[in-house]
């Protein structure tokens, strides 16, 4: 009986608290929101016009630093290989990277590849390699086997198996922005 009793109160403690959220909800968003607006002293008034407000004639619009300009953060002297979107070469989605980007459709919209991997860099890095590229940036956007983990090893993503094979393994400058 007394079980009956402790189970009849705790429903009904439940019942009138879920009534008294639901009347609660009800008076607030039934009450409109208002604020009183005063003035607290004199009007500003502005005598410049819109013309000069909106004019184009003002000072020139400066632009973002191009990588060209940056000085690298480091220098190092890396191993670089080169790799291709091939199954035996990566994983079961050979055109996609580790951070999701499309290496094939990049590279039919524009006609090169700008794509390393590495393990020792942040993906979105910037890196160029000026010995052998100049000026082209390179993005880390791919992950290596983890095998190179702890070294400074890059993979460079070309389209061409055979320009990969020219390419071999090389040590190059790397420049890391």
């Amino acid at each position: 009986m007394k079980l009956l009793k402790k189970k009849i109160n705790k429903h009904l403690f439940e019942a009138i608290t879920a009534v008294f959220l639901i009347l609660c909800l009800t008076i607030t968003m039934g009450s409109p929101q208002t604020a009183r607006a005063e003035s607290k002293g004199e009007m500003m008034v502005f005598s410049t016009s819109l013309s000069t407000l909106f004019s184009f004639e003002s000072e020139p619009v400066v632009g973002f630093p191009e990588s060209d300009d940056k000085e690298p953060k480091r220098v190092v002297t890396a191993i670089t290989t080169a790799y291709n979107s091939l199954v035996g070469q990566t994983d079961s989605t050979p055109c996609i990277t580790a951070n999701g980007f499309d290496l094939c459709e990049f590279y039919e919209e524009n006609g090169f590849g700008n794509t390393v991997a590495a393990n020792f860099l942040a993906l979105g890095t910037q890196v160029r390699f000026p010995d052998l590229y100049g000026d082209k940036v390179f993005v880390v956007r791919d992950r290596m086997n983890a095998k190179y983990n702890g070294t400074t090893r890059v993979d460079i993503w070309m389209n061409d198996y055979g320009e990969a094979r020219i390419h071999g393994a090389k040590r190059l400058k790397m420049e890391i922005f």
